[in-house]
C-alpha cells in the first residue's frame, strides 16, 4: 500500500511505521493520521504481523500537532465573533467545564484517535523516539507499550505554548508514569525534556546510543515477536486493569486471565520446548 506521509517495513513479524513529513518535521495532520490508522487496521487483522515500532524520520520523531492549521481555526471562529453580539464576561475555566457550558463536548468518536487506537491495540507496541516529540507527538509516544529513546530523543507538552491544553490523553497516561507533581510541571511549562531526563523520570524504558537506536530497537522487537503475543496481551490489560483495583481483585482478574493462557497452543508449546531443551516456537495464539 503506497503512503505519502509515512513509510513501512515489516520483517520478522514486526511493522515498522517512520513517520516522514521533512516539511513539517513528522507533524500530525490528518492525511498522515489516516495512513498511520491504516496500517494499524492490517496490523490488527493479519496474524503474522505481531509487534508495532514507530518512529519518525531524522531527525524528528514528530514536531505536533500542524499550526498553520490552527491559525486557519483561529480566523474562523473571529470572524464568527464579529458577525456575533457581544456576549457577557464568561465562568471560570473550571466552571465552563460543567456539563451546562458544553453540553456537547466530548462526545465525538475517538475510535480512531491515535493515542487512543495505540493504547488499545492488543500487541505490543514500541516507539522509537529518535529525536524531539512534542504535544501530540509525545502523546502517541507515551500510548505506546515501550518506549526506546537516542540522546537526540526530547519529550515536550508543547501545548501550552499555544494556549492550549493536553487533550491527547496524556493527562490521563502521564500522573501513572512520573507522578502528578512531574506531570504537571512538564505541562504548566511545556519545555523540552532531553531524553536523559526523561530516562530518568520513567518516561523512556532504554536509553540508546543513536548509531544503534534501530539496530537496538528492532533486536527487541524481533524478540517479542518470537514470544507468546497472546499471553502478552492479556498481561497489558491485567496490568491496566489493577491500576484501577486492589490487590484482592487483581489476583481474582489474574486468575482469570491465566485460565484463558492456559488454554492457547503457545502455554503447551512453552511447556515442550522446557521439556525437549529447546528454544520454544511460539504462534501468537
Amino acid at each position: 500500500m503506497a503512503h505519502q506521509f509515512i513509510h513501512v517495513e515489516e520483517a520478522d513479524g514486526v511493522l515498522l511505521i517512520t513517520m516522514d513529513d521533512p516539511r513539517t518535521r513528522n507533524a500530525l495532520g490528518g492525511e498522515m493520521s489516516q495512513e498511520i490508522n491504516e496500517e494499524l487496521d492490517r496490523l490488527e487483522a493479519e496474524p503474522h504481523l505481531r509487534v508495532l515500532v514507530l518512529t519518525g524520520k531524522d531527525p524528528a520523531f514528530c514536531s505536533g500537532a500542524n499550526v498553520r492549521r490552527f491559525n486557519e481555526n483561529i480566523e474562523a471562529r473571529e470572524r464568527q465573533r464579529q458577525e456575533a453580539p457581544a456576549e457577557p464576561p464568561g465562568p471560570s475555566a473550571w466552571e465552563r467545564m460543567e456539563a451546562r457550558w458544553m453540553p456537547n463536548a466530548g462526545r465525538e468518536d475517538r475510535s480512531r484517535f491515535l493515542p487512543l487506537r495505540i493504547h488499545n491495540l492488543q500487541k505490543p507496541s514500541i516507539a522509537m523516539v529518535n529525536g524531539p516529540a512534542a504535544g501530540i507527538g509525545m502523546g502517541i509516544a507515551i500510548s505506546c507499550d515501550i518506549r526506546t529513546a537516542s540522546e537526540k530523543a526530547g519529550f515536550s507538552e508543547a501545548f501550552i505554548r499555544n494556549g492550549l491544553i493536553p487533550a491527547d490523553g496524556s493527562c490521563w497516561q502521564l500522573p501513572r508514569m512520573i507522578g502528578l507533581g512531574n506531570t504537571l510541571l512538564l505541562q504548566y511549562l511545556g519545555d523540552m525534556t532531553p531524553a536523559e531526563e526523561a530516562y530518568r523520570l520513567g518516561l523512556v524504558n532504554r536509553l540508546v546510543a543513536h548509531e544503534r537506536l534501530l539496530e537496538e530497537t528492532m533486536a527487541l522487537a524481533r524478540r517479542l515477536a518470537e514470544g507468546p503475543t497472546y499471553s502478552m496481551s492479556l498481561i497489558k490489560w491485567l496490568v491496566h486493569k489493577s491500576l484501577y483495583t486492589d490487590l484482592e481483585e487483581s489476583l481474582r482478574v489474574a486468575g482469570a486471565a491465566q485460565s484463558i493462557a492456559r488454554e492457547t497452543q503457545d502455554h503447551k508449546e512453552g511447556v515442550r520446548a522446557f521439556l525437549e531443551k529447546r528454544k520454544p516456537e511460539f504462534k501468537g495464539k
